[in-house]
């Protein structure tokens, strides 16, 4: 995710923030939510990190694929088409049968 040429908070509406880890503290509290963000509500502190720790869980299943830590080794051409189809088959894992562990949907 790159902040820095707005492209993804293009697409947030207003007042709208996703959850990050400090690596992205420069853009808070604007578009993310952060530990190290000066407007963190410490009561959230527990939610924060399983958000951040269900999101770590898609990495994971990325992973698994070998397409976020393995060097690409073929044609330049098909990578995006490779990892669209890798994104497509964990999200329908997920929709069929491995869903992500449940975080309360009051957290805002």
């Amino acid at each position: 995710m790159n902040f820095t040429s707005n492209q993804h908070a293009d697409n947030q509406t207003t007042g709208e923030r996703v959850e990050a880890d400090n690596g992205y503290v420069a853009h808070a509290p604007e578009y993310v939510k952060c530990p190290q963000c000066i407007a963190n509500d410490p009561e959230k502190e527990s939610m924060q990190l399983r958000v951040r720790a269900r999101h770590e869980t898609v990495n994971r299943r990325l992973k698994q694929w070998n397409i976020l830590r393995s060097e690409y080794r073929h044609s330049i051409e098909d990578h995006g088409s490779v990892f669209r189809a890798v994104a497509v088959l964990t999200q329908l894992a997920l929709e069929k049968g491995e869903p992500l562990f449940d975080v309360n949907v009051d957290y805002k």
